[in-house]
């Protein structure tokens, strides 16, 4: 068990946490903007129908106003969601640049003595590292699970969806509401 190997095992548990928080912003992102859908879903099928009836003018500015806030909501979700991968790759990038760098330090030491303290801490800490290794196998098998579980599988396909989803439909909603509205408001 060398201080190499010890690398690995530590490079192995990094980008198992690199993978935990990418795939728990993937599930940030889907889960709010599925709770955004549910939200204008529930206007548009109990709330707006019924005001409809009684102030249509009122609704359909209500209406305007969600769609507006449904865009500001989604853009921010998004933003958030992109600063907070760009943040998660930089630092993934940056730990694993600085361990790599650490071990190539260690292979050159020349220092009999020094080389022997090296690989003995390398050896008492293999079992820490490996327990680590295998709890953030789990921590990033976990934030999988909770990104599917939001909906993002397959990742590629539902994020374009996702993407296009809660505005297109609240674009179309706010069509039909002001369509209905009228209707209401001539007859």
């Amino acid at each position: 068990m060398s201080a190499q190997y010890l690398s690995h095992v530590t490079l192995e548990t990094l980008e198992n946490y690199r993978t935990a928080a990418a795939r728990s912003v993937v599930a940030y992102r889907t889960g709010g903007r599925r709770l955004v859908g549910a939200v204008n879903g529930a206007l548009q099928h109990s709330v707006y129908p019924r005001t409809a009836k009684v102030a249509p003018r009122a609704t359909e500015f209500m209406n305007d106003v969600r769609g507006n806030v449904t865009q500001i909501v989604i853009k921010g979700l998004d933003q958030t969601a992109a600063r907070a991968a760009t943040a998660i790759d930089f630092g993934a990038r940056a730990a694993g640049t600085q361990l790599n760098k650490l071990a190539r330090f260690a292979a050159r030491v020349d220092n009999p003595v020094m080389a022997d303290g090296l690989q003995t801490v390398a050896r008492l800490t293999m079992p820490g590292a490996k327990m680590a290794l295998a709890i953030s196998g789990k921590v990033a098998a976990g934030a999988i699970a909770l990104a599917d579980a939001a909906g993002a599988r397959p990742v590629r396909r539902a994020a374009r969806k996702a993407a296009k989803g809660p505005l297109t439909k609240a674009r179309r909603s706010g069509r039909a509401v002001k369509k209905a509205v009228a209707r209401r408001a001539r007859g």
